[in-house]
């Protein structure tokens, strides 16, 4: 792999570690003469970053065009920041300062030894799809690492839809909602619900029904080239949510139709030749452990 010339940092400021390891990262790209591009949010540490050379960007906007995104949080912290990659095919690199951080892929300790890695070429890209979502009476895709959640605005209401893949019914379901997932969501809210998990290179797409109203309704795991819609003008209450993430929440009428299917970019996650997912699945999700 090429080195990097060029990176841009994204971080959770309310984690004091933040600040800290971010004199650290400015430290090694002056070293190394590497462009570096910080948040506006940062201008409110000024004084901790101040005697670096750096641009700001502004994080409501768009992610500058660089080699890498460096990501320092938890798992929130990361899927907020490829939110705002905006369709960019930038590879992220997340440290790990939350408290699950299944989607990291370093930790303060070493972050900076990761960085000389880099530097030497040591690393690798691995893909995984994402999400767009669009509903009929808009023109505006949204976006999901992880999952997109559909339930009435009253979560306490059963959700009545009619799901279709490539314009073929699969069945009518009632539930609680459904959540459409990628592999990579495939051990969050997915994973609560019942549904499998995937590695997260298995490019598909899980559809797991919310606590449904048949002991027939199980999870599907569909190729990721499929076109998924969904119709609501059953029983289902008027108005509906959309939730991206558990970040973005988008309501709308039971009269639109919601479509759903992989994005034509990819994530690219940065990834090392010691990165093990199934070590991963055994230490933060406590796989294959026997209860007690």
């Amino acid at each position: 792999m090429k080195a990097p010339k060029t990176f841009a940092i994204w971080a959770n400021l309310d984690k004091k570690e933040s600040s800290l390891l971010l004199v650290s990262i400015l430290d090694w790209a002056k070293k190394n003469n590497l462009e570096a591009f910080l948040p506006s949010s940062f201008e409110k540490i000024s004084e901790v970053t101040k005697g670096y050379n750096f641009s700001y960007f502004q994080a409501d906007e768009s992610i500058p065009s660089v080699d890498f995104l460096l990501c320092l949080g938890g798992d929130g912290t990361l899927i907020s920041a490829v939110r705002n990659l905006r369709e960019k095919s930038i590879p992220v690199l997340g440290v790990h300062l939350g408290g699950l951080g299944f989607l990291s892929n370093t930790t303060p300790i070493n972050i900076i030894a990761k960085l000389d890695d880099m530097l030497k070429g040591n690393y690798s890209i691995e893909e995984r799809i994402v999400l767009n979502a669009k509903l009929s009476d808009s023109e505006k895709i949204y976006f999901a690492t992880n999952d997109l959640v559909i339930q009435n605005k009253n979560s306490y209401r059963i959700t009545s839809l009619s799901f279709s893949v490539n314009n073929k019914l699969v069945g009518q379901y009632k539930s609680d909602g459904i959540i459409v997932s990628t592999p990579t969501g495939s051990t969050a809210y997915s994973l609560s619900a019942g549904g499998p998990i995937v590695q997260p290179d298995v490019f598909s797409i899980l559809v797991t029904p919310i606590a449904p109203h048949s002991l027939t309704s199980r999870p599907l795991v569909l190729p990721s080239d499929v076109k998924i819609k969904f119709d609501f003008k059953g029983s289902s209450e008027n108005s509906l949510n959309l939730i991206c993430d558990g970040q973005q929440i988008i309501n709308f009428s039971k009269n639109e139709t919601l479509s759903i299917a992989k994005s034509s970019n990819n994530l690219k996650f940065i990834t090392f030749d010691d990165y093990d997912y199934y070590e991963t699945l055994r230490e933060k999700m406590g796989w294959g452990k026997r209860g007690i």
